[in-house]
């Protein structure tokens, strides 16, 4: 009887180092896989952080653009003033020579 309860008790030992190195390995490869995914991770953040430095290089430049816009814009606000001023002139011009061609005329006439 003393044989059956070693023999028994040696089973449930045995059973019990089996889910133990069972559980061990399970860990290990826990450890793997949480070092491939560390690994992974840093590389995806590295990533992140590249494509975040090329948009504010590119935010960068349209803030470039845009104020080389607006002054563009501001110089053909300027053109266009100075066209109407141009216009109003001739538009003068226009009406001194009617006047002489018709002072011209009636002194021919």
């Amino acid at each position: 009887m003393v044989d059956e309860v070693s023999n028994l008790i040696m089973e449930q030992l045995h059973i019990l180092r089996r889910g133990q190195e069972a559980f061990q390995r399970g860990q290990e490869e826990m450890r793997a896989d949480i070092a491939d995914i560390k690994a992974r991770m840093s590389g995806f953040e590295s990533t992140l952080a590249h494509i975040m430095a090329q948009m504010a290089h590119i935010m960068a430049q349209i803030a470039t653009q845009n104020g080389r816009i607006d002054r563009i814009e501001e110089r053909f606000a300027r053109v266009e003033d100075r066209m109407t001023r141009i216009e109003d002139r001739m538009t003068r011009v226009d009406d001194r020579l009617d006047r002489i061609e018709r002072r011209l005329d009636l002194t021919h006439a």
